[in-house]
């Protein structure tokens, strides 16, 4: 049985695996809200080991999951989702008793499964999603990504692991939103992955439309392509996971067959149709975009 240890929303040392955009950010904004935190780092790339070290991000680095580990009772696994599989069990495996381990992986289903499986027992195993981030690797980091964004904290986990970890995000200044693996997973399949694949469809038919229609594409296409740019490993691997995905993408589909119908039935109804789509759009996000801005 797992024994429950005292640990501050910061606790010290911070075990951090991955030092990209996520986990290096992570890493300083931890820094910034308490200098006193000792960050332990696990990162294969050597020169990024070697700039966090010299920048003061971590205190220790190594290429591999290590001894170091021990002194650890929270640790963040921060690397592509397919890797941050991968050391589910290697990073417990070295965790003290009554640890907990939790992760920034997009598909959250999957990976609380592979959980159940490799985590030693005597670790708490939470997940987390924080509803952020981009690409750009170490060199993106900043300590501020965390401040004013959501993160969300599953709560297939035991109750007291859940409270550490939704105050551990809260003190970088994140919104904890507390749900389900099973309805994460289907909330951003629709809000993030679905919108992933449609950027990439949307860049591929646009590019094969052919010179024209490529000279002609405007900010309203790079707009919408915008997604279509993560790196495979970063969104694609983590979309695929997904198993909540064909139902969302058939959502949308029908959505896109009644407007495509009521565009052809007549004005009135291509109106009315598009005019509730506008105001579902004012709904997700009020009052951030005044206007269309000229895209095309």
């Amino acid at each position: 049985m797992a024994v429950e240890r005292t640990i501050s929303p910061l606790p010290s040392p911070l075990c951090v695996v991955g030092l990209g955009l996520m986990g290096g950010s992570l890493a300083r904004a931890v820094k910034q809200a308490d200098r006193a935190v000792r960050v332990i780092a696990i990162e294969r790339n050597e020169q990024v080991r070697t700039s966090a070290l010299r920048e003061g991000v971590v205190e220790s680095a190594s290429a591999e999951p290590s001894a170091a580990l021990a002194d650890c009772e929270f640790a963040v696994l921060c690397t592509p989702v397919a890797s941050l599989e991968a050391l589910l069990g290697p990073v417990s495996a070295l965790l003290p008793e009554g640890a907990i381990l939790t992760d920034v992986g997009g598909a959250k289903e999957r990976i609380l499964a592979r959980a159940v499986e490799a985590v030693r027992r005597g670790v708490g195993f939470v997940g987390a999603h924080p509803m952020f981030g981009g690409h750009g690797g170490y060199a993106a980091a900043r300590a501020d990504l965390w401040r004013g964004g959501t993160v969300a904290v599953c709560e297939d986990a035991p109750a007291w692991a859940v409270e550490k970890v939704s105050a551990f995000h809260a003190a970088l200044g994140a919104e904890v939103v507390r749900c389900r693996a099973r309805d994460h997973d289907a909330a951003v399949a629709m809000v993030s992955h679905l919108p992933y694949l449609v950027a990439s469809a949307l860049a591929v038919a646009a590019r094969d439309a052919g010179p024209l229609a490529m000279k002609l594409a405007g900010p309203g296409l790079r707009d919408m392509t915008r997604l279509a740019q993560f790196p495979f490993d970063i969104q694609g691997e983590v979309a695929r996971r997904n198993a909540r995905l064909p139902e969302m993408a058939e959502r949308m589909s029908s959505h896109l067959a009644r407007l495509l119908d009521a565009i052809a039935t007549s004005p009135a109804a291509a109106k009315a149709a598009l005019e509730e789509a506008r105001l579902a759009r004012e709904a997700l996000y009020p009052a951030r975009d005044a206007s269309p801005g000229g895209g095309r």
